[in-house]
């Protein structure tokens, strides 16, 4: 006799492994679109919901969808140009269209998962590098100092990152023969949006940067400071904590069909058609 889940129960699951409050006060973490109530037929976790990503889980059959990050784009009022008013933003058109369509409840989790000790974001990038004998000499809630067992070139340590995250773009800022033992991975945005993070990892021994999304005043401060940086991309960094969150999902509850789903820029690109449409 097949067990109903709601999701609502799998939420409740969800936050024992990581409590809302572990994340950020006032992040929107939770129930952010349907029906909590709904009976799940499967769920997908995603980096981001797109209409792409949307459809490649309703191919899949999946109804609960777990997002790491925000499910609309906001607003903007600029002195630099006239933008849509905030129920005209096309994208998020095109993506409630599709969550009312079928059906779908959405789930975020963003802090409270990229600070979760060994499983979350931070931790899961940094073992997706498959670095053997890193250990950890330094830690703050969302980032960690990293040792090597011996000095590596810049260069060596970037082919690793691109491996590891399956980003073969990944670039180089500073002396590439440069070789460190201490570095910190700041995943996701916190290249782009902490702009004092860099020089709190140094403080704390790291001799190198990789980061995720880039902003290139972070990184001319972290060369001023004498810091190599190795810049990946926000959803390559962030991707092995969302796979990491569809296993242990899956190993949790077993009965129902959970599933990584793709999704970015990259997947979003690798689904559209040569007309330059997304595939239905």
């Amino acid at each position: 006799m097949n067990t109903i889940t709601r999701a609502r129960e799998v939420a409740t699951l969800f936050e024992s492994i990581a409590p809302l409050d572990s994340g950020i006060p006032g992040d929107e973490l939770g129930f952010i679109w349907g029906d909590a109530d709904a009976i799940v037929q499967g769920i997908g976790c995603v980096w981001d919901l797109n209409t792409g990503s949307i459809r490649a889980c309703v191919e899949r059959g999946l109804n609960l969808l777990i997002c790491h990050e925000a499910l609309w784009l906001a607003g903007q009022e600029s002195p630099w140009y006239r933008g849509p008013a905030p129920d005209r933003i096309r994208p998020n058109q095109l993506r409630r269209e599709l969550l009312e369509r079928h059906g779908l409840t959405v789930y975020r989790s963003h802090s409270n998962w990229d600070a979760l000790p060994r499983d979350g974001i931070s931790d899961a990038a940094n073992a997706a590098l498959e670095l053997e004998g890193l250990k950890t000499v330094a830690r703050e809630k969302f980032f960690s100092v990293e040792e090597l067992p011996e000095p590596v070139s810049i260069a060596d340590l970037r082919k690793h990152v691109a491996a590891g995250l399956g980003y073969s773009e990944c670039r180089i800022f500073g002396d590439p023969n440069r070789t460190v033992r201490r570095f910190a991975f700041l995943i996701g945005g916190f290249g782009e949006n902490q702009l004092h993070m860099p020089q709190a990892a140094m403080e704390l021994g790291a001799e190198a940067i990789i980061i995720g999304e880039m902003s290139e005043f972070i990184v001319i401060g972290c060369l001023e400071m004498g810091l190599p940086v190795i810049e990946s991309l926000h959803s390559a960094s962030e991707i092995p904590g969302i796979r990491r969150q569809a296993r242990m999902l899956a190993d949790r509850l077993p009965g129902l069909k959970v599933e990584y789903v793709p999704s970015g820029a990259r997947a979003f690109a690798d689904a559209v058609k040569p007309g330059g449409q997304a595939a239905d």
